[in-house]
C-alpha cells in the first residue's frame, strides 16, 4: 500500500485505505504462517525419515 503514509500526521487514513492496508496485512501473515507451517513439517518429515 503505497498511497498512505503513516508518517503524514496532519491526514488521517480513508476508511478505504485502512481496509486495504488491513487486507494486505491478512494475506501477508497468512503467506507467512503458510511457509512455516511447510517448512515446521518437512523439518518433521526429515526428522522422520532420518529414524
Amino acid at each position: 500500500m503505497n498511497d498512505y503514509r503513516f508518517i503524514n500526521i496532519d491526514q488521517e487514513p480513508t476508511d478505504e485505505q485502512l481496509e486495504q492496508l488491513m487486507h494486505e496485512v491478512a494475506v501477508e501473515a497468512k503467506e507467512r504462517h503458510d511457509r512455516a507451517h511447510a517448512a515446521y513439517f518437512a523439518h518433521i518429515d526429515q526428522m522422520i525419515q532420518a529414524i
